[in-house]
């Protein structure tokens, strides 16, 4: 009897185990690139959002960006200028290749009937912009129905007899305070990443060196630059740093091809 309960307890760490570690794999990283679908030219700050995750990027100059994606997930992707595009991820996103390439198409804008009015001082102007009546987008009409929709169902709810802030030491923090702190948390994460890559990404060493490819990022492990060295030099410093190291990568290059 103990020896089946025995067998039966590790099955189910074996399978707690590989569950874990499927959900592990599944997590990735994947990079991408956005080129006009008519020139074949890239995209530069376009919109990427992951809808399922809630993450977001934004593409560089050369069109470059990456983002966590896992199977099952829908991104968005928005620039001005061009058509609103979703892809959804059903496996063929994968660690195993430099970058994916999603094109969007062109979009022209009609523009309705420009009025000018004059003003003669900034306060008839704020006056006046107030009384405008902007068209609703689908956007914020979107906006306003979920707010509407939450608002109600706070307001349904029975909140006399929720824990306070005050509670005592079995509460702890504010559940709200905590969630703030760790949001907090993960936006100062993001604006480091986002300042680092601003300085230092793929698409301008490919437009510094001229490398292509796998060359590109195998260069950048070559380069082995820190994070908290790339935040504290300017871009000046870090383009001029990374020409030498291209100089210096060039050379041990053709030592190890006329070997």
């Amino acid at each position: 009897m103990k020896r089946i309960k025995l067998k039966i307890i590790l099955a189910i760490l074996f399978a707690f185990a590989y569950s874990f570690a499927n959900c592990q794999d599944s997590i990735k990283v994947a990079n991408f690139r956005v080129l006009d679908a008519t020139k074949g030219s890239p995209v530069d700050l376009a919109h990427a959002v992951n809808i399922t995750q809630g993450k977001a990027a934004i593409s560089d100059l050369l069109g470059y960006f990456k983002i966590t994606i896992n199977v099952g997930d829908t991104i968005t992707l928005s620039s001005l200028g061009y058509y609103k595009q979703v892809v959804v991820n059903w496996g063929q996103f994968g660690q195993d290749s430099i970058y994916y390439t999603i094109k969007l198409k062109p979009r022209s804008y009609e523009l309705q009937e420009l009025q000018f009015s004059w003003f003669s001082n900034y306060n008839q102007f704020l006056k006046g912009f107030l009384q405008l009546q902007l068209p609703v987008t689908k956007e914020e009409k979107d906006i306003a129905r979920i707010g509407a929709y939450f608002r109600k169902t706070i307001q349904n709810l029975d909140l006399i007899n929720m824990p306070q802030a005050s509670s005592g030491a079995g509460f702890g923090k504010d559940w709200l305070a905590k969630q703030k702190e760790l949001l907090q948390e993960k936006l100062e994460i993001e604006k480091e990443r986002r300042m680092i890559e601003r300085k230092y990404s793929a698409g301008i060493v490919e437009a510094l060196t001229g490398l292509h490819g796998y060359e590109v990022f195998w260069f950048m492990e070559y380069c082995n630059f820190k994070n908290d060295y790339i935040k504290k030099v300017s871009d000046y410093e870090i383009r001029l740093r990374i020409m030498d190291k291209f100089k210096i990568y060039n050379q041990d290059k053709a030592l190890k091809e006329n070997k």
